[in-house]
């Protein structure tokens, strides 16, 4: 990755990450052979992970943020097998799989904001690009969720643009619920409560519920917020949830129950375990280096991908091999 894409890509994230210890990851448990039980290799220099989602046969997808690459883990299998080539996003960034649309839906990102930013569908066989979706108004395709047979997508706000545009929440409709084509993408929520106060990166995660609401997290304000969606199917005014603390910078989550969402924190390099009802927050895993994204499975357990996005930011070189470990 050059280091214009360093510079910019800092100038954006910094002030979220600002004062936040990165935590350095243990070393020495990845071999040659594609990793250990515990972690699982990911290939070349340069891959910078930054989702990571999994099917409902425990097929692991993981995204390259500089490469744009999506690979896959097959279940059992130590080995990563190229899912989406390099040449087809710039970047990519949160991935998401659609069983009903047999697809894995995927952001396609430009780190250096010369080319718009896709929703894209691949088809979950072959890897083959179905549908593609510019987001709306310059803006930023951060993540994805599933909810109610619609896609939804984090719409983290383009902090290059002038004026500053605020942070929405886009939601993509199709006609058959069983294809990815002839959708309609656009906002769904705009809300001011999804903007921070600084022009920066702002919301990120996003995950359903399985009920009612839409959960994001804001990576700038460390804020987790709750969005119920109303019986015409519009967005209610959103809700800040303060589970103990105020989270440091967090990115990916997932939904683990009704109330239950795993949070993944950049600002502490942790894992954390957030019960919105009971407003906790519990640490599950430390020391990851720098998590951006996680995923749970029955048969396989929970992984993480360790996106190296600070030395990323700092413009230093990475410690390969990247990884996704198991915690």
């Amino acid at each position: 990755m050059n280091r214009l894409i360093r510079t910019l890509l800092a100038a954006v994230c910094l002030t979220a990450l600002s004062g936040s210890a990165a935590v350095a990851a243990p070393a020495g448990q990845d071999g040659p052979d594609g990793g250990t039980g515990d972690t699982l290799v990911l290939p070349g220099d340069d891959f910078y992970p930054e989702s990571i989602i999994a099917g409902p046969d425990g097929t692991l997808y993981v995204s390259s943020l500089v490469t744009g690459e999506i690979v896959r883990f097959r279940p059992g299998s130590r080995t990563a097998e190229t899912f989406v080539p390099a040449d087809v996003n710039v970047g990519t960034g949160g991935v998401l799989v659609d069983g009903a649309r047999g697809v894995l839906w995927a952001c396609a990102v430009d780190l250096t904001y010369s080319t718009p930013f896709m929703l894209r569908a691949f088809d979950l066989r072959d890897g083959d690009l179905l549908a593609s979706y510019t987001i709306p108004d310059q803006g930023i395709c951060a993540d994805i969720t599933l909810a109610r047979g619609d896609v939804y997508v984090a719409d983290a706000s383009n902090p290059t643009l002038i004026p500053y545009r605020p942070a929405r929440l886009l939601r993509l409709s199709t006609p058959n619920p069983l294809r990815p084509t002839r959708g309609t993408l656009s906002p769904w929520s705009a809300d001011p409560a999804l903007t921070g106060p600084n022009a920066a990166l702002q919301i990120d995660g996003i995950a359903f519920d399985g009920r009612s609401s839409i959960y994001t997290t804001n990576n700038d304000t460390g804020q987790l917020l709750r969005v119920d969606i109303a019986a015409d199917g519009s967005a209610r005014t959103p809700v800040e949830i303060v589970p103990g603390r105020r989270l440091v910078a967090p990115d990916g989550i997932r939904m683990v129950g009704p109330t239950r969402l795993l949070v993944t924190e950049l600002g502490t390099s942790s894992l954390l375990l957030v019960d919105v009802a009971e407003r906790t927050t519990t640490v599950v895993a430390e020391g990851l280096n720098d998590p951006t994204s996680v995923a749970v499975t029955t048969a396989r357990g929970t992984w993480v991908a360790e996106g190296q996005v600070m030395s990323l930011l700092r413009g230093e070189p990475p410690a390969p091999p990247f990884t996704i470990r198991r915690v």
